[in-house]
């Protein structure tokens, strides 16, 4: 029997490419977002393709209504839409720092929620998140990702040990620098941070920020990287609670277990804004 999946933010990066694998290891895959044009790909290769927010209560439910209409049944959720809101604290409105976390962190919860009826039900099921590495060290120039992040993990952690007795797993994917078009998304939030009142006072930082983030992600792991983990929490006996993809995502983590912060506060700043 197929195993059925649905997947936020599949447009792009980690998203598009967990959706292609699991449509090649013969899954069936509710592939979400909110620009369906560039998933034509993946509804050539078999996807469901469907518009979906998550930020709006009814898109996710129009979703999970749709998959268990046609289905009967959600195996794998894969919570993986997300941007960084860019550049330091006090450039934020409020508004911006609440849309950052009803993407991240609200977003996730309203998927889970949607799935955990009918994979209680059916007494099993994969809850996949992705959070990052950030959620264990933080950086200036993007601290409010990182908070969102922090709270992923937290949920995680929590929905972990609550859906154990129904059959459920649940895992965090927590990938470092990945080659994606996240700066698309992400690089106009520095933009308006820039254009802040106060912003003169953080201008050197925000320009190394800019040109350091910037060749991190170039230079980040492929997206098919990420995909293999996730696709061995979707399928795995046995799935990790944590995986850690890629090697700045395991330093990262080393460091702060090792280093503690009097290091890491020294050498962080100089990886993003000096």
């Amino acid at each position: 029997m197929k195993k059925i999946a649905f997947i936020t933010g599949a447009s792009t990066g980690i998203g598009h490419a967990s959706a292609k694998l699991m449509l090649q290891n013969g899954f069936t895959v509710y592939a979400t977002a909110r620009r369906v044009e560039l998933m034509q790909d993946l509804q050539e290769m078999g996807a469901k393709v469907m518009r979906c927010d998550v930020t709006k209560d009814e898109d996710i439910l129009n979703v999970v209504d749709a998959i268990i209409a046609d289905e009967g049944r959600i195996d794998v959720l894969f919570a993986n839409a997300g941007f960084c809101l860019l550049g330091p604290v006090e450039l934020h409105s409020p508004k911006d720092v609440a849309y950052q976390f009803d993407v991240n962190v609200v977003g996730c919860g309203r998927a889970v929620a949607a799935v955990l009826p009918h994979m209680r039900k059916q007494g099993s099921g994969r809850i996949i998140i992705c959070s990052s590495a950030a959620g264990h060290v933080s950086a200036p120039g993007m601290a409010w990702y990182p908070a969102t992040k922090h709270a992923q993990q937290g949920l995680a952690d929590g929905l972990r040990m609550e859906v154990k007795e129904f059959g459920i797993h649940v895992s965090l994917i927590e990938p470092g620098y990945i080659d994606t078009d996240i700066d698309n998304a992400s690089f106009p939030y520095l933009d308006k941070a820039e254009k802040h009142p106060d912003a003169a006072a953080y201008a050197e930082q925000m320009k190394v920020f800019r040109e350091k983030w910037g060749k991190g992600i170039d230079n980040g792991a492929s997206p098919d990287t990420i995909a293999k983990v996730v696709l061995h929490a979707a399928t795995s006996p046995k799935p990790k609670r944590r995986y850690h993809p890629n090697p700045d995502a395991k330093f990262a983590i080393i460091a702060k277990r090792f280093l503690g912060y009097g290091v890491l506060d020294r050498i962080l700043p100089g990886q993003t804004i000096k």
